[in-house]
């Protein structure tokens, strides 16, 4: 910010501050047109205690003109014309009123009482009318100079009188300045610790979005705790890279790293595109689910996609040995259960039969196989091209009959765009 008036050096910061304020800068403005209408209306019972003459003038003054202009100014704060020009609202306004208000101070005998009544004048305009630091001080200074010298030209003030009520006029000036110039520094302040805070917010809901379904993150920001949902019908696929063990054990660490980043990376920009969600990795194996957290009727054929995806894509790649890279897919469907677990270290995990099986039939299939169950080919055969494999012997299931998902049927299923 800069030292004097406050203003923010980066425009678009300024920008958005004063974007910010605009709606309750705006409500205060009316509440202090509204709070000075109900104060000067108030000080009328105080010229029949004060005016010996020009009483009937004091009061048009005083309630046909002063009070008529707040209420029009008030009024035109509600016309969407005039809701951004504030400075220009309150400058009419306080204008306004010191023109009436000398007027007054001409009809009054004496002045006294008006003229130190002017410093509540000048100490509300700077504290409680939201135009900013500069207006506030421009408006101020120039209405109490206008005030004087009107004051000035219509009364005969003796000189310690003169003194003492004019040094009242500076001195508000200058407290209201100060206490105007923190409480701006204190908003300016607040905004920028807000808007640091709003961007942690996002930093940290952007790094949690990357490890848990943005719905699920929803969730956990409004406070729901022991998130688990029962999916009666949804599709797991696994993925392994082929002899990665192998490989790894001749190539060096920072190879391997930099191969599994850029083979997971190529699986997460195929899951952003068919809109399934991506469970974990565990070593090189890969984890897909379809139809959570938010369920959907076509997630077999999702899964399905993203699976002949995966294959041609990986395809394209070699591995940190130069050899072309091989991997084995699996894939069941049906029931299971999904959830958070963790306290500091959020993990979103499936559990259940159909979990189990989605790997059996990764962990039994070949190389550049997507070997798939039954359920999932009862549920496919119509748009996908499959070939029996046979029996295999599952543990804990017996023996399934398994099939291998070869490609799409003509005018079937088409890859999400």
């Amino acid at each position: 910010m800069r030292r004097l008036t406050l203003r923010f050096h980066d425009a678009d910061v300024e920008a958005r501050y004063q974007a910010a304020r605009r709606d309750g800068d705006l409500r205060r403005m009316r509440l202090s047109l509204a709070v000075g209408i109900v104060i000067n209306v108030g000080f009328a019972p105080l010229d029949y205690l004060v005016l010996t003459e020009n009483l009937n003038l004091a009061l048009v003054l005083r309630l046909a003109c002063v009070t008529v202009v707040f209420a029009g100014v008030l009024a035109l704060s509600f016309l969407s014309a005039f809701k951004n020009k504030l400075g220009l609202l309150a400058a009419v306004a306080i204008l306004a009123f010191t023109l009436l208000y000398a007027a007054l101070i001409a009809a009054s005998d004496p002045p006294d009482v008006y003229l130190s009544g002017y410093v509540l004048v000048i100490l509300f305009l700077l504290v409680f009318v939201p135009v900013g630091l500069v207006t506030a001080c421009a408006i101020s200074w120039f209405c109490t100079i206008v005030f004087a010298s009107l004051v000035l030209l219509v009364r005969t003030i003796d000189l310690g009188s003169l003194l003492t009520v004019y040094s009242q006029f500076v001195a508000a000036n200058l407290m209201g300045m100060f206490a105007l110039y923190w409480m701006e520094r204190f908003h300016r302040l607040d905004f920028v610790n807000l808007q640091r805070i709003a961007d942690e917010r996002r930093r940290y809901r952007s790094l949690l979005t990357r490890i848990l379904p943005s719905s699920i993150v929803t969730r956990l920001e409004a406070g729901e705790q022991g998130i688990a949902d029962d999916y009666a019908d949804a599709t797991v696929l696994f993925a392994d890279i082929v002899g990665f063990t192998n490989t790894s054990t001749h190539s060096r660490p920072a190879a391997i790293v930099a191969f599994l980043n850029e083979i997971f990376g190529r699986y997460d920009a195929l899951i952003e595109r068919h809109r399934v969600e991506k469970i974990k990795t565990i070593g090189d194996a890969y984890m897909v689910a379809g139809g959570l957290p938010e369920p959907r009727p076509d997630h077999a054929e999702a899964i399905a996609e993203l699976a002949l995806d995966m294959m041609a894509e990986t395809e394209r790649m070699t591995g940190p040995d130069g050899a072309p890279v091989r991997i084995r897919i699996g894939v069941h469907t049906g029931p299971l259960i999904a959830g958070v677990i963790g306290e500091s270290r959020f993990l979103y995990d499936l559990w259940g039969d159909t979990v189990n099986t989605a790997s059996r039939m990764e962990s039994h299939g070949a190389p550049g196989c997507i070997q798939v169950s039954d359920e999932v080919y009862r549920c496919l055969n119509a748009k996908y091209r499959f070939e029996q494999l046979g029996e295999i012997e599952v543990k804990g299931k017996g023996t399934m009959t398994t099939w291998r998902l070869i490609d799409r049927l003509p005018g079937g299923a088409s890859p999400a765009a």
